[in-house]
This record gives C-alpha cells, sequence and structure tokens, in this order.
C-alpha cells in the first residue's frame, strides 16, 4: 500500500530528496516543422494526468500549450506551434503548479509553400491551384484579402490540385497556403479580380401575384440568382428567387401587394446586384356569391371572380377575425364554384378571398352559421401500431438564427435539442427507420443538411449527434429547399412517410414550401407532414402553416414552451386520421388514441392520413360514439 501511495504522488514527492522517484523520459526529434505534429515518446510517468506539452523555451515553468496525457507509455502526437524557434518538449505534473517532470529542446524550423495559380478572373469565376507545401493536418489553400485571412478556402488533404470560387467583389486579393496552426501565411500569390456585369429584362407591368419571366445576360456564377424586391429595397435583401442555373429565363412570381418593384441579378457569394429593371405591380380585385346563412357542419357552394394566382382561397373566418386567419377553406385552383364546410359552431362569419402570398383580403362576403338541426355523434380512432410498422420518421429542424432567442431562462435551440433528445430515447421506438434533417447552421447561408441518414433509430447515436447541434446568427430558413430533399431522405421506404418539421419561422430563401410539399404528394409516396411552430406569434405565420399541413395530410401543432414543444412532438408521431362525407368533404380530423372528435350525422368514411389503405365506412349517429380501430 505505502508503494502504491508513493508510486502516485512521485511528482510530489519528488520535492523530497529522500522520497524522489525516477523522472519520466522523453524521446523525440531535435528539429521539426513549423506546424507538422511532432511525434513524442514518453516513459516512466507516475500519475495519468501528467501530461506533455511543447512551450517557447522561455515560458515560465507551469505554463503549457497544446498538451496529451502520459496516462500510460507510448508515442503521443502534438501539433507543432507555428512560429519558428527555439522550444522545449515539458512533461508536466498532473496538479498546480505544474511542475516540470521532464524536458527535451526542440528546434522548430520555418516552412513554405508554393502556389500556382491564375493571375486574374473574373469576379465570382472558379479557378484552379495547384500547390507544394507541407500539408499537414488542416492546412489549406485560400483567397483572402488585406482584411481577411481567408474568404474562400479548401484542405490540402483534397489533393494537390484544388478548385477555388474568386469573390463576387472585383479587387486585388491573394491566393494562400495557411498552416492549420496558427493560420500561419507561408505562401501567397497576388490574384486580381475582375468586374462583371449583367442585365435584366421583364415586364414593365403585372398584375399583383401574377408570375412573370424575367430574362438576364451576366457571369451565370454558381448560385447567382434573379429576385423581385420592393423598389428601394436595401442591397443584398431577396424576395421569391430563381437560380441562374435554371435557363436564361426564370419564371418568378410578383407580389400580391401593388406598387413600384425591382427584378434584380445578385450573386451567389455576396448578393450584390449587378443589375436591376423596374416592374410596376397593379391592384387585382376579386368578387364573392355565397348563401347568407349555412346551416352548421352542412357543405355550400361560393362562386368567385378574382385572379386565380397560386395558392389563392376562398376561407370562412368570424366576423372582425385578422388579416390571415383562416378556418374552413378551399384553393381557388379546385374550381368555380368553390366547395366549402361550414364551422360547426353558430355565429356571425365572413366568405373571403385570401390571396396565396400576403393572405391579403381581395373580397369578402357576410354569412351567417345557424344551428345544425341534428346533435354530432361521436367517432373514436385507435391504432394498434402507434407507428407504421414499414414507415419511417424523418425529423427536420430550423437552427436558424431566431433559434437563439431566449424562452425564460433558455434559447430556443437548446429546448429543441433536450425535446428531441427525450423524443428519440422514449417516444420513437427503437428501431423504427429514422432521419435527421437540419437547416440554418451557416451564417448568412440556405445550406439544409441531412445530419442522421434514414437507419433504425439508435437513440444512443441519436442522442450524440442532437447534441452537437448549434444554431447560428443571420443564418436562414430554407423550409422549401429542406422538404424538397424528403423524397430522397427516406428513399426506399415502402409503408407511411412522415415528416416532422419543427419551426419558429417562415421561409427566408425564396423558396416554395407549398409547391414542394404537394409535389411530395404528387408523387404518391405516401408522405404525411406534421407542423410544429415554435414560439410562433404571428398568426399569419400560424395559418400559412395549418394551410401546408392540410396540404400535406397532416396537422398543424402549436408549442409556446417547453411543455407545449414536447407535448407537440409526442403528439406529432402518432398516427392521424380524418372523417369524409360520401362527397370528399373532410368532416373532421383527430389523432389515433385520442379523444374523440364530434362529426355530423350520417354515412362516413375513416381513413388514417398518409396511408395507402382504404378507409373504413362508419354510421354517425346523433349523440352516440362510433368506435374505429385500425
Amino acid at each position: 500500500m505505502i508503494r502504491l501511495i508513493l508510486r502516485r504522488t512521485c511528482a510530489v514527492l519528488a520535492l523530497i530528496p529522500a522520497l524522489a522517484c525516477a523522472a519520466p523520459t522523453i524521446e523525440a526529434p531535435a528539429t521539426a516543422p513549423v506546424g507538422s505534429e511532432v511525434a513524442i515518446k514518453v516513459a516512466g510517468s507516475s500519475n495519468p494526468r501528467d501530461f506533455v506539452t511543447i512551450v517557447p523555451k522561455s515560458k515560465p515553468e507551469g505554463g503549457y500549450d497544446d498538451y496529451a496525457y502520459v496516462d500510460k507509455p507510448g508515442v503521443f502526437e502534438l501539433h507543432a506551434p507555428a512560429t519558428a524557434g527555439d522550444y522545449e518538449i515539458r512533461v508536466l505534473g498532473a496538479s498546480s503548479p505544474y511542475p516540470t517532470l521532464a524536458r527535451r529542446a526542440l528546434r522548430l524550423e520555418s516552412v513554405t509553400a508554393t502556389l500556382d495559380a491564375p493571375a486574374q478572373v473574373a469576379a465570382g469565376a472558379e479557378l484552379t491551384v495547384q500547390w507544394k507545401g507541407p500539408n499537414n493536418e488542416r492546412d489549406y489553400v485560400a483567397i483572402g484579402d488585406a482584411s481577411r485571412k481567408y474568404i474562400v478556402y479548401e484542405y490540402t488533404r483534397n489533393g494537390a490540385t484544388l478548385k477555388l470560387r474568386a469573390p463576387d467583389q472585383p479587387g486585388e486579393y491573394e491566393v494562400r497556403y495557411i498552416l492549420g496552426v496558427g493560420d500561419a501565411v507561408v505562401g501567397a500569390r497576388k490574384l486580381t479580380v475582375g468586374s462583371v456585369s449583367a442585365s435584366v429584362s421583364a415586364p414593365a407591368q403585372a398584375a399583383a401575384g401574377s408570375k412573370i419571366a424575367v430574362a438576364w445576360k451576366g457571369p451565370n456564377n454558381d448560385r447567382d440568382f434573379i429576385t423581385i424586391v420592393k423598389a428601394g429595397t436595401p442591397e443584398r435583401q431577396y424576395g421569391a428567387y430563381e437560380y441562374t442555373s435554371k435557363g436564361a429565363s426564370v419564371q418568378l412570381p410578383v407580389p400580391d401587394q401593388p406598387g413600384e418593384y425591382e427584378a434584380r441579378y445578385l450573386t451567389g457569394q455576396s448578393y450584390a446586384t449587378l443589375a436591376t429593371t423596374k416592374v410596376t405591380v397593379g391592384k387585382v380585385t376579386a368578387s364573392l356569391q355565397g348563401p347568407s346563412d349555412v346551416v352548421g357542419r352542412a357543405t355550400f357552394t361560393v362562386r368567385w371572380q378574382g385572379p386565380n394566382n397560386d395558392h389563392d382561397y376562398i376561407n370562412i373566418v368570424p366576423k372582425g377575425a385578422h388579416e390571415g386567419e383562416y378556418g374552413e377553406y378551399a384553393y381557388t385552383r379546385n374550381g368555380n364554384p368553390a366547395k366549402l364546410l361550414a364551422p360547426a359552431k353558430a355565429g356571425d362569419y365572413e366568405l373571403r378571398y385570401s390571396t396565396g402570398q400576403s393572405n391579403a383580403t381581395l373580397a369578402s362576403a357576410p354569412l351567417r352559421i345557424t344551428p345544425p338541426q341534428q346533435q354530432p355523434g361521436l367517432v373514436k380512432v385507435t391504432a394498434k401500431e402507434a407507428l407504421a410498422a414499414d414507415g419511417a420518421v424523418e425529423i427536420i429542424l430550423d437552427a436558424s438564427g431566431s433559434m437563439l432567442q431566449k424562452l425564460g431562462s433558455q434559447r430556443r435551440i437548446d429546448i429543441a435539442k433536450q425535446t428531441l433528445t427525450k423524443l428519440t430515447s422514449s417516444t420513437v421506438p427503437a428501431g423504427t427507420r429514422f432521419a435527421l434533417r437540419v437547416f440554418g447552421r451557416e451564417a448568412d447561408s440556405c445550406q439544409t443538411d441531412l445530419d442522421i441518414p434514414l437507419a433504425p433509430l439508435n437513440a444512443t447515436a441519436a442522442s450524440a449527434r442532437i447534441a452537437a447541434l448549434a444554431a447560428k446568427n443571420n443564418a436562414k430558413t430554407p423550409i422549401g429547399a429542406s422538404l424538397a430533399k424528403v423524397a430522397d431522405d427516406l428513399r426506399g421506404v415502402t409503408g407511411e412517410r412522415l415528416v416532422i418539421l419543427v419551426t419558429d419561422g417562415e421561409e427566408t430563401c425564396g423558396g416554395d414550401p407549398a409547391a414542394s410539399i404537394e409535389a411530395l404528394k404528387r408523387s404518391g409516396i405516401g408522405v404525411r407532414i406534421n407542423i410544429v411552430g415554435f414560439a410562433v406569434d404571428e398568426p399569419a405565420i400560424a395559418a400559412t402553416f395549418r394551410r401546408w399541413t392540410d396540404a400535406g395530410g397532416g396537422l398543424y401543432f402549436d408549442a409556446r414552451d417547453a411543455a407545449g414543444l414536447g407535448n407537440a412532438l409526442s403528439l406529432a408521431v402518432r398516427r392521424s386520421f380524418e372523417v369524409v362525407d360520401a362527397q370528399g368533404h373532410v368532416l373532421a380530423e383527430g389523432l389515433a388514441g385520442g379523444d374523440p372528435v364530434p362529426v355530423s350525422p350520417g354515412d362516413h368514411t375513416v381513413r388514417l392520413k398518409g396511408s395507402k389503405a382504404a378507409g373504413q365506412k362508419v354510421t354517425i349517429r346523433e349523440k352516440e360514439t362510433t368506435p374505429v380501430t385500425f
């Protein structure tokens, strides 16, 4: 026992000559290039928390830089600092003030690199760079300027010939070889970036909410795009857009509010405007003809006149409801007259013609809902399986800058991570085919990444990936682009594909989430899309989310806080159903295993959302509960 104590406290006992232990030994090269990995062999350490470090020879005792614990004899690799000079390899004791147990001199020698690249390129163009250099771990070749060491870069480990994209702002730059340790520049070559020009042409006038063709000429560099914004909008802002890679003429929707606008050509890197042309958006009108009185839960028709732009709809809302609120609705594209289902609750309402972009009201008419003659019955649905056995679940998580805002004492992103960890650990059964997509983790970017590819759910691995997530200030919200990836993310799934989008804001990347959802539904792959709106304060945004879930065969869940998010996600993974009448009108919807839902008496069909299986015929009777099991 005495020997054990002495052995584990040698660093302290070394101060007492009578009890001193043998010092550790160091084997290492006498010289090494700056930034390289130095192999250091250490033996004889008596404490598993003793550590080895490389420091300048002049560094005071107890100081350290990059280090490794020498918990057992062996070879340890440390990154050499980036500055040439005289250094020491030191083995330091485990406890403060970290006494030096052994030392060895090390001379770090400077290194150089050479670069072969064009002397001049056009703004935003791709260039080829060949390099020769030390190729240490994390060394990289970059383009920088006087104020920024690097703007774009590629790691040298990717090959001796690299492709880099020049900045899209003209000026004087350098191609640089930069060490991964200390970011020291050890080679440079001048690069002049020349200016580029572009032009755009579009109709001088367009009706609000319509689509127009915008023709362009320009460099067509990676991610360059055409957008329409209000006249006078500051540089680097954009609205709906299309990439120039789509063709020399692109179709864009103009805003549905009248006014003066501009079509602009923007560069893909810095969103600089290369060209612009004016577009005057003219006012559009609409009218409605429908009944003045309707019995609650009855179906009826409304004739309409209006622009019939994408996603315009006829809507029923309580009298005096705020702009953007909606209840029962029908898209104008589905025909004229529109077929609607009256609300169950009696009272004064309005019919509205609402635009698909901003939910603006173009026309309205009063509507009185009277009590139905029969009382509703109830439908209670249960499912033998909480999730389809041959299906899959994909979570799409918003990690954009708005998720850094706090709810109480916690950031939204931290609440979301805790809730998702619980969901994957205890709610979704182990082995369920699962995928996680995350967007918004790069500043000023519309990046969307498949963080967990489709595979049987491993709770431990999923928790680790979720714990590593981080939101990013100024990151954008590419909802449409993320939804467009679902078909590929869940390729090979034969059963229901359940997608749950968790977001606290609206689309900010010019995408069209509604179109992405409709494309998924048209593909016939059996997808159901639920949306969890987390701390969404604007009714118009929540209303838009509800319409998206209607189109996606899913449900919208409103989560105001941490508890609400947990409850919403636990409900969102359950199977949902809808009750439809003989004409196909949806009379009610709910969750399997949840509360019974009221339904008008009659012969109807109950079907699981997102399922290809046929529904079950039921006869609903007044004041009776009808059970349905799938």
